[in-house]
């Protein structure tokens, strides 16, 4: 029954959090904007190493750094410097400092390493709310900004012409990546939380015809690679998180051969 208990917590906090990546991937991978996951998730790390040092939740410490990195990273257009150049230096600024400040805590050490690979298995039934109540509202708000958001990642003058509405959509899609972050370093880790952004909504233009389509395939495929990995994970005894990663991976394969078949 322990053991039950842990699975079904890992499955469910794991899908429910690849779930809600889905449709924030869509226009990750739309705008060629995964730089922008990794650097977040790095200031995460950040973030969860300067928590830990303060003897505050690290989960608060990874959520605010991530969030006021997201917001920086808001002005990256409005400088002479280009935005993919800004948002790399920021975000390995973030990862280099995260491993200082991990080099100045041997007694917490191997908590960070969780952040750092993630441990699904380790999820609380406190965790479980949290990612559920999470998943909900980034749903939701992502419903709420959905058009501004496509009609600015389809470019052209109507994007332009959005002017103040267009920055707010970024503004709350670039947070709305720093929340799923802050969660999925939990879950996946720092290194590999970027692959459950983009892999997954990879994996499903192949079937979708309409945006909407494909980012309901994107959450339902980020779903099922969460039991997937877990499965796979039990059987081989290999980590669950990398085998989740792994299991996305596999669905993404799946979906670019029937892609091909279906072109013929």
């Amino acid at each position: 029954m322990i053991i039950d208990d842990f699975l079904w917590r890992a499955g469910l906090g794991a899908g429910l959090l690849a779930a809600a990546c889905g449709p924030i991937g869509c226009f990750i991978l739309w705008r060629r904007m995964a730089y922008v996951g990794e650097s977040v998730a790095h200031m995460g790390l950040l973030g969860a190493a300067i928590g830990l040092l303060m003897g505050v939740n690290a989960l608060v410490g990874t959520a605010a750094l991530a969030i006021a990195a997201a917001l920086i990273m808001t002005r990256a257009s409005d400088r002479t410097i280009p935005a993919g150049t800004f948002v790399g230096i920021i975000g390995h600024m973030g990862l280099a400092l995260g491993f200082i400040v991990l080099s100045l805590m041997d007694t917490v050490r191997t908590d960070l390493l969780g952040y750092l690979f993630g441990d699904v298995l380790a999820l609380s039934n406190q965790d479980l709310i949290a990612i559920a109540a999470v998943g909900i509202v980034v749903l939701c708000a992502t419903a709420v900004i959905w058009k501004p958001l496509l009609r600015s990642a389809a470019g052209g003058p109507i994007a332009a012409a959005e002017g103040r509405t267009s920055a707010l959509a970024q503004t709350g899609f670039l947070i709305l990546t720093a929340v799923l972050v802050a969660f999925g370093l939990k879950v996946v880790g720092a290194l590999l939380i970027v692959a459950l952004l983009i892999i997954p909504p990879a994996a499903a233009r192949p079937l979708a015809k309409t945006p909407e389509a494909m980012a309901l395939w994107a959450a339902l495929l980020g779903a099922i690679s969460a039991p997937l990995g877990l499965a796979a994970s039990l059987a081989v005894d290999a980590p669950a998180g990398p085998c989740i990663v792994l299991a996305a991976g596999g669905l993404f394969a799946l979906s670019s051969v029937y892609g091909l078949i279906a072109k013929r």
